[in-house]
């Protein structure tokens, strides 16, 4: 008699394995370890977020904590933030729970980052590789989300902050700002309903858009074959080198997803991920400009803190600062990442299907806008620490928003250009080694 594990096995053998057509080929290098690590990560959220959901509560409602925490035992509460504690607190392995998710979650968004990076700079996205792309940043852009959405669960004082930026770009979105606003937040802050509409997000809406997200990208990979790195031991435009998806990249991924797992519960058990204790709820008295959020949203933060004071009526739209920078410059970023694929193949007139990698210097055009792309997304980002930079040098935070100001326009396109020169050294080179 087969068990079933022989049949699921013949069964992916020919949908997605060695007979499959064409036959499943996935490369073992470093990008392969990278998309690899976000799914395992994501894997881990997946687990970790059900239990948590399982006594998590969405309201913003007061009530009277009466638990194992000495700092807030008898106080009223907010009902998210009073869960968030009994979580830490009182349920056991609670808080190495929180920890694991929250620890998770910054390894899934440092993948997504270093693999959208890593296809930008290698030429991942050309023909017949289009479609991959443009799902892939769809990923980001749902993982993203699941940044926001997750940050404000907790109900702490930085999500009251992030509530505050949320609603200062909603009133200043053009036509439909003030309505948007009103049914989001029910007139006032903080909200039951936008508290909600974030859980029903975080819970039920992002996880299954990531996981079809997932799929297609995962199948466009399949069907397209991975893109792969140049080798002098063989033709890579008609061969495939690589591992079958079953068994042996499943073997692989299981051995790392279970690596993975085990080097996270150490960072938890280390590291104080996600303690909130001493951040305190949020409170509309004590909501304070100062803090931060989530890493992965600091070029929004960013924006809002250095781009100068803006107030202009055009078309009859009243253009100010936050819609530029809540709204116009992440569009920005998003659309040139979105569309770049397709303006390099307009300007370098390259309708050939490429499929392997590219050195990141390769192409001058593609390193000087790739270049100066990220240059600006990081100087962006850079600026939401506006405020810690002048503490740290004992600088009027005046002075250094007008640094930022100045970087945010200068700096990527002096580094743009010197990506662009290097690059041009490089082809000038090789062509005359060549000849």
């Amino acid at each position: 008699m087969t068990s079933p594990i022989a049949v699921l096995a013949e069964v992916l053998d020919r949908r997605i394995g060695r007979r499959a057509s064409p036959p499943s080929v996935w490369p073992t290098g470093f990008g392969a370890l990278i998309s690899h690590a976000a799914i395992a990560a994501f894997l881990i959220l997946t687990v970790t977020g059900i239990m948590l959901g399982l006594v998590y509560r969405p309201s913003t409602a007061p009530v009277v904590y009466e638990g194992a925490s000495e700092l807030y035992d008898g106080q009223t509460l907010p009902a998210a933030f009073a869960t968030i504690i009994r979580i830490s607190e009182d349920m056991p392995g609670g808080l190495l729970l929180r920890r694991l998710h929250v620890a998770a979650a910054h390894l899934f968004m440092i993948a997504m980052v270093a693999h959208l990076l890593r296809t930008l700079f290698t030429g991942a996205f050309r023909r017949p590789r289009l479609a991959t792309h443009v799902v892939g940043v769809g990923l980001m852009l749902v993982a993203l989300g699941f940044t926001y959405t997750g940050e404000l669960l907790p109900f702490g004082l930085v999500a009251g902050s992030s509530l505050r930026i949320a609603e200062s770009v909603m009133y200043a979105l053009p036509f439909v700002g003030e309505q948007l606003a009103a049914l989001l937040f029910d007139g006032e802050l903080p909200s039951d309903r936008f508290l909600t509409i974030a859980w029903l997000g975080h819970v039920w809406l992002l996880p299954p858009a990531f996981v079809a997200l997932l799929g297609g990208h995962l199948w466009l990979v399949h069907r397209r074959r991975p893109a792969l790195e140049r080798r002098p031991d063989i033709d890579v435009e008609r061969a495939a080198v690589g591992r079958p998806l079953w068994p042996d990249a499943i073997a692989r991924f299981t051995l790392l997803t279970t690596g993975i797992t085990g080097l996270l519960l150490v960072s938890s058990a280390l590291v104080p991920w996600a303690d909130l204790e001493f951040e305190g709820p949020f409170l509309t008295a004590e909501a304070t400009n100062s803090v931060h959020p989530p890493w992965p949203l600091f070029f929004l933060t960013g924006g809002l803190r250095i781009v100068p004071a803006i107030d202009l009526i055009v078309f009859g739209v009243r253009i100010t600062n936050v819609l530029v920078a809540g709204v116009v410059l992440p569009g920005l970023l998003v659309g040139g990442v979105i569309l770049y694929p397709f303006v390099e193949r307009l300007v370098l007139k390259d309708d050939a299907e490429h499929h392997t990698l590219d050195h990141p210097l390769d192409v001058p055009f593609r390193a000087g806008f790739v270049t100066a792309l990220t240059t600006f997304a990081v100087v962006l980002s850079l600026g939401a620490g506006v405020d810690v930079v002048s503490f740290w040098f004992d600088v009027p935070v005046e002075s250094v928003v007008a640094t930022f100001q100045v970087l945010m326009i200068v700096l990527p396109v002096t580094l743009g250009y010197a990506a662009t020169a290097a690059s041009r050294r490089r082809v000038r080179g090789r062509e005359e080694v060549l000849q």
